[in-house]
């Protein structure tokens, strides 16, 4: 469900941060010493409860446009075929249908890609208030466990090679997002 965008708008950043930021606790602090952990962002949002209720709501959402636009695909189609079955029709009326048909046509091709862009902007909302929330429940980990850095998991995968272990903390973050995020 959330990827694509999220890792499109994130993942550089993430990337030039990580950079930034171990370069100046590692002079500081020696690699030895950092605890670092990371953290599966799209994995959180996806299997959190708030995640698959998000998935849920745009699923009946979408099943329910589809129904909709669907039901106005096959009235047209109804149309069309009556249209082209009809004979009897003079050319001036048959030109106007056929007129009144492209219009029908061209509006249910607009009503698709609004339906799209709705579902999408419906979307980036749910995951942005998610990722804030998932944003809290790390930053309270990682002060709790006193970590150094906590990484998305592929911004952690552009280094290429640490003697350091990173503790993969994704589950946790679910766990405890779940137990402070159960639907009201």
């Amino acid at each position: 469900m959330y990827g694509l965008s999220f890792r499109r708008a994130v993942l550089p950043l993430l990337a030039a941060l990580c950079a930034a930021l171990l370069a100046a606790p590692l002079q500081a602090k020696g690699l030895e010493g950092l605890k670092i952990g990371v953290v599966n962002v799209n994995q959180a949002m996806n299997e959190s409860a708030a995640g698959e209720r998000s998935k849920n709501i745009l699923l009946a959402s979408k099943g329910q446009l589809e129904t909709e636009l669907k039901a106005k695909e096959d009235d047209i189609k109804k149309k069309r075929q009556e249209l082209d079955n009809n004979m009897m029709l003079t050319k001036e009326a048959r030109d106007k249908r056929e007129q009144e048909l492209q219009n029908q046509e061209r509006q249910l091709r607009q009503d698709v890609q609004t339906a799209q862009r709705d579902l999408q902007e419906r979307e980036r909302k749910l995951t942005e208030s998610i990722f804030i929330e998932l944003r809290t429940v790390i930053d309270a980990i990682g002060k709790e466990k006193k970590y150094d850095l906590i990484l998305e998991q592929n911004a952690a995968n552009v280094i290429l090679f640490s003697s350091q272990k990173f503790d993969d903390l994704t589950q946790e973050v679910i766990d405890r997002y779940n137990k402070f995020n159960k639907p009201k």
